[in-house]
């Protein structure tokens, strides 16, 4: 074997290595673009707010309800609630830090409901992170596209538009 084959064949190796080099280096780029993909929308839902309420005793007709409040999620930065207890219907604003323990916070009452709850229930959560995104939290953070919209068709199913507004959520401030 002469000095020209002996560089044909040494050629051809380098090749082949370096061949072998460029597939598992794309396959080691594809496999970390695909666990930074993972990453970030592991990061993404954990920035979710998820605010979890627990009622305690009812209130007294006519008067705010205590509700505890837990943020188990990202950060709160607008959200609104609406409460049905008894005959009354109650509603307010909330703002939680990430991952914050139960806090009581005071509903007040917004007008008489329609039927009679034996039971305080939930009928609307939501909330508004800090990019401004929106989520359904009363059925299980669930993303909001529009929120104007979105809520005026909550409130007017509740029978409840023009009663209660959420600023925080909508950005629209109230023209009263």
């Amino acid at each position: 074997m002469g000095s020209p084959q002996l560089l044909v064949a040494l050629a051809a190796v380098t090749a082949l290595a370096a061949l072998w080099a460029a597939v598992f280096a794309m396959r080691a780029d594809q496999a970390t673009r695909r666990a930074s993909r993972l990453a970030e929308s592991r990061w993404e839902a954990s920035v979710k707010p998820v605010p979890h309420l627990s009622f305690g005793a009812g209130a007294a007709p006519g008067q705010p309800i205590d509700v505890q409040v837990e943020n188990l999620g990202g950060i709160l930065a607008g959200g609104g609630v609406i409460v049905q207890s008894g005959d009354d219907l109650y509603a307010g604003e909330l703002t939680l830090p990430e991952k914050s323990p139960a806090r009581p916070v005071s509903l007040p009452p917004v007008m008489k409901a329609w039927q009679r709850a034996a039971q305080p229930k939930l009928l609307l959560l939501v909330g508004r992170d800090v990019s401004g995104r929106c989520w359904d939290c009363s059925d299980g953070g669930t993303p909001i596209a529009d929120p104007r919209k979105w809520l005026a068709r909550r409130l007017r199913d509740l029978r409840l538009q023009g009663v209660v507004e959420f600023p925080s959520v909508t950005g629209v401030a109230s023209g009263r």
